[in-house]
C-alpha cells in the first residue's frame, strides 16, 4: 500500500520489534513511503538481513534491548543526534507466554514477559513523548493484543496482564499528549502470522496439546493449525500506515482486527 503523495515522506520513524514479523512488515511499507525508519531488535543478524532487504535506502537497523533503560536512553539520543527529530514510534517488540494457569507460572516468566511487552514500551513511549513534545508533535502506535481487553482462554496470564498494563499506559498517554499535538492510538490484532505463532504451532502440535487448552482452540485451528489460520502480516501493517498518514487533528484510539473465522468467540467486543 503506497498512499498517494508518500504521506510519509521527510518523517522518520523508530520501529520496535523490526527484524521480523509485524514490526519488519511496517518498516518496509513505511521505508516504502519515502519515510526514515530505524529498525530496533536485539536480534543482530536477522535484523542486518531485514535492513538489507529494504531497497529503499531508507532504513537502518539499531541493535537494542528495549527493556534496557540504559539502552533505550542511548537509541534515542542517537537517533535524535542523527535526525533531528522522531515523528513516529511503533512499539512492535514483545513476545507471547502461552504459559500454564496462575499457580504454575514462574518469576521467570512473569518477568520476561512483563519486561517485553509492557516495561519496554513504557521506556520508549517516555523518551519519544519528551522528544514529542519539544518538537510540536508526532504519533505513538502501540501493538496491543485481542488480550489487551479479553481474558479469552485459560492459562496466558502474564501475556494478558502485559496487554491490559499497555492498554492502560496508552489510554493515559493518550490523553496526556492531548494537547500537545500526540496521537496515540493501539492496534489489536489477534493471532498474526509470524514466527512467534509458527514457534506456539510448534510447541502446541508435536505435543499433545495441554490439557488446560481443551476447548479453546476453534475448529479451523486445530485442523489447520493456529499459525495457517492467523492474520497477513502485511493487513496489520498496512493499518499502521493508515494511522500514521492520518492528519494530526484526527486521533485513532484503537483499532482492532481479527480472522474473520473468531468473529463467533469476539463478535464488536475488541
Amino acid at each position: 500500500m503506497e498512499t498517494k503523495g508518500k504521506a510519509l515522506d521527510g518523517k522518520v520513524a523508530i520501529v520496535t520489534g523490526g527484524a521480523s514479523g509485524i514490526g519488519e512488515a511496517v518498516g518496509k511499507i513505511f521505508a516504502m513511503n519515502a519515510c526514515k525508519v530505524i529498525l530496533v531488535d536485539k536480534n543482530e543478524n536477522r535484523l542486518n538481513k531485514v535492513v538489507k532487504d529494504i531497497e529503499t535506502g531508507n532504513c537502518k537497523g539499531v541493535y537494542t534491548d528495549v527493556s534496557s533503560e540504559k539502552q533505550v536512553k542511548k537509541l534515542f539520543q542517537d537517533v535524535m543526534n542523527e535526525y533531528k527529530r522522531v515523528d513516529i514510534l511503533v512499539n512492535s517488540a514483545g513476545r507471547d507466554s502461552l504459559s500454564p494457569p496462575i499457580t504454575e507460572v514462574t518469576m521467570e516468566e512473569w518477568e520476561k514477559t512483563i519486561d517485553s511487552n509492557l516495561k519496554a514500551v513504557f521506556l520508549c513511549c517516555r523518551e519519544a513523548f519528551a522528544i514529542m513534545e519539544r518538537q510540536g508533535g508526532g504519533k505513538i502506535i502501540n501493538m496491543g493484543s485481542t488480550s489487551s481487553k479479553l481474558a479469552s482462554g485459560p492459562g496466558h496470564s502474564p501475556y494478558r496482564a502485559s496487554k491490559h498494563g499497555m492498554m492502560g499506559l496508552s489510554k493515559n498517554l493518550l490523553r496526556e499528549g492531548m494537547d500537545k499535538n500526540i496521537n496515540v492510538t493501539v492496534i489489536n490484532p489477534s493471532h498474526v502470522k509470524t514466527p512467534m505463532t509458527e514457534i506456539i504451532d510448534k510447541g502446541l502440535y508435536e505435543e499433545n496439546i495441554p490439557a488446560y487448552l481443551d476447548g479453546w482452540l476453534d475448529e479451523k485451528e486445530i485442523q489447520e493449525g493456529i499459525h495457517k489460520s492467523c492474520i497477513e502480516v502485511d493487513n496489520v501493517a498496512e493499518i499502521v500506515l493508515f494511522v500514521a498518514t492520518r492528519d494530526s487533528s484526527v486521533t485513532i484510539p484503537q483499532i482492532s482486527i481479527y480472522p474473520t473465522h473468531k468473529i463467533h468467540r469476539y463478535g464488536m467486543e475488541v
